[in-house]
């Protein structure tokens, strides 16, 4: 029997009873996608939802924590934990608290209302905080962590993903009560009122949960809910995403789910991508814990960051191409906020170009295309992201739904660029350096990449008005010449499953490619295509004058016809 929400059904029977209705708060909240829950044994610094984790007996002599998160063992054992999921009240209390503090003018009634400890005296507050459950009894699923920053940036060994336990399974939301009362003879009908707005606003901007920086936990209010204000000084920025993509997963790899944590790992490597090309690697590193959080960045400190996102999912979630080869389509909205200034001059920056050179999740770093595999089967590779953003129109005083990114033109970049270290010396100016930033690592700046616009393919691979493939008997017409250059495999160039420029996915001894190609579905008028390839290559530590197989690839894209050198550096004159 699941008796969960009895003991909040009864108090406010009670309430009623003793016409003490003013007094109790309750309504329904409702989880849009996943709260983390807390691991125990095994208590981390994200445990806000009470959880269990039977993992058997752990003794340290047996290895460490993260050593039962198998997460191909949980997927087969425990995909659902025996144990139903609640928010304690003393999580929502807290983080009502957190808000409270970044708003000055109520502190005092914060603390009149809520109580305090200071030293060892300790003043009683006025209002309970009851716990939350699901209206239907909820267990919870199994979720993944995969950290790729040292693969995907340092071109490091690829780090196994960890396993961790959600309340909500990724697709249903889940109806959550949540409840506060007045103390009687203490607090009066205003002051319940009072702290509960501040419940709303608190769940409605934070949400609840381990990782909600990452879009975990967000919460939608009831119907009769005020207005959320940002915090002080805080701005949001919404976009409208389509992602179409051979396929994003979580802990079961054929069950495809485009989840916060692959657009919050994007943003992340970006960060780390662009403070590399100016600040040394510890400073680098440490700027972005600022900016995303962090367990420890190098100095054995702990971060929260001052960055939040947020998926808000439409109906289209991974609906399925009509035609094979199967690549799937997600559409929603993406939401950032962060301190204002930090938002508009440091973090949509770095979208822009991020947006014009790749996609997200699986297959990024390639334009969707048709790949026939080692046993003749086609397959989808890659992906093609759609960022849009409203712009208010100057004429109609409308607002405009509009492509977000970067116009194909050299100017353009070199000054968006510029306006980004701007803003990075007005920020850390003490933390900037001179030194030669082109280590052995995608490193983005423009003495230290290249990027190239290159012609085709001739038309749109695929049909968006009912997601399918244009043409699927010819493999070649799905790519440009960006991506016709990198599947060369012949000598001197060797440049597909080359781990030192074409990588190579799918096996257990997988590396990143060095370039990112993306296609956007603007003609190239001289070459009579459709659509052009916008080609990113990181140097990674070589020149452009050396005999590398990067620098010779950087050679080919400046032979390509057609082309047009966009941003960063170029290839000498005559070798």
């Amino acid at each position: 029997m699941y008796t969960g929400i009895q003991l909040i059904n009864l108090l406010e029977k009670q309430h009623q009873k003793r016409s003490q209705s003013g007094l109790f708060k309750k309504d329904i909240f409702t989880i849009q996608w996943r709260a983390k829950v807390g691991s125990f044994p095994h208590p981390d610094v994200e445990t806000i939802v009470s959880a269990g984790e039977p993992c058997g007996t752990w003794r340290p002599t047996h290895g460490r924590p993260g050593d039962k998160r198998n997460v191909s063992e949980n997927w087969e054992q425990l995909r659902f934990l025996p144990l139903n999921g609640y928010i304690p009240g003393a999580s929502i209390r807290g983080l009502v608290r957190a808000w409270a503090k970044q708003r000055p003018e109520i502190l005092p009634r914060m603390y009149e209302l809520l109580g305090y400890q200071e030293n060892d005296k300790i003043s009683a507050g006025k209002i309970e905080f009851l716990d939350a459950w699901p209206e239907t009894a909820t267990k919870l699923s199994l979720d993944i962590v995969n950290p790729q920053q040292e693969f995907q940036v340092y071109h490091q060994n690829q780090s196994k993903p960890l396993s961790l336990y959600t309340l909500g399974n990724g697709k249903d939301t889940i109806p959550v009560i949540v409840a506060i009362r007045g103390i009687p003879e203490k607090a009066t009908d205003e002051e319940v009122t009072e702290v509960w707005n501040w419940v709303q606003q608190a769940l409605g901007l934070y949400g609840i949960g381990g990782r909600t920086a990452s879009g975990y936990g967000s919460l939608k209010l009831p119907n009769s809910a005020q207005k959320l204000t940002p915090d002080p000084d805080y701005a949001v920025k919404q976009f409208e995403f389509s992602l179409y993509s051979q396929g994003n997963a979580g802990p079961h790899t054929q069950t495809m789910e485009l989840r916060p944590s692959h657009w919050r790992g994007w943003l992340r490597s970006w960060l780390m991508r662009f403070f590399l090309g100016v600040m040394s690697e510890n400073m680098a590193k440490l700027t972005v814990s600022e900016l995303m959080g962090d367990i420890n960045a190098g100095d054995g400190n702990s971060r929260k960051g001052c960055v939040r996102l947020q998926i808000i999912q439409s109906n289209t979630q991974g609906d399925r191409s009509e035609n094979q080869p199967n690549f799937y389509l997600w559409k929603g909205k993406l939401q950032i906020s962060a301190p204002q200034d930090i938002l508009n001059k440091i973090i949509l920056p770095i979208i822009r170009f991020a947006v014009m050179v790749g996609g997200v999740g699986r297959g990024w770093r390639r334009p969707l295309h048709i790949f026939y595999m080692n046993n003749g089967r086609a397959a989808s590779r890659g992906t093609y992201l759609i960022l849009k953003h409203k712009v208010k129109n100057n004429t109609t005083n409308q607002w405009d739904t509009k492509p977000f990114g970067l116009p194909l033109d050299t100017t353009a970049w070199i000054k968006a660029y510029s306006n980004w270290l701007t803003a990075v010396k007005s920020n850390w100016n003490d933390r900037l350096s001179t030194e030669n930033h082109n280590i052995t690592a995608e490193v983005f700046s423009p003495t230290t990449c290249a990027i190239y616009v290159v012609p085709g393919p001739d038309i749109n691979p695929i049909k968006t008005s009912s997601i399918k493939w244009e043409q699927i008997d010819d493999a070649e017409v799905t790519r440009g010449d960006g991506m016709y250059l990198i599947y060369h495999e012949n000598h001197p160039r060797n440049y597909k499953r080359n781990q030192d420029l074409g990588g190579s996915a799918g096996n257990s001894s997988a590396y990143c490619s060095w370039a990112s190609i993306k296609r956007v579905n603007i003609p190239n008028k001289d070459e009579e295509t459709d659509c052009q390839e916008i080609v990113c290559l990181f140097m990674g530590g070589q020149t452009p004058n050396a005999n590398h197989v990067r620098s010779r690839f950087l050679r080919d894209l400046g032979n390509i016809n057609g082309n047009l050198h966009l941003f960063g550096v170029e290839p000498p004159a005559e070798i």
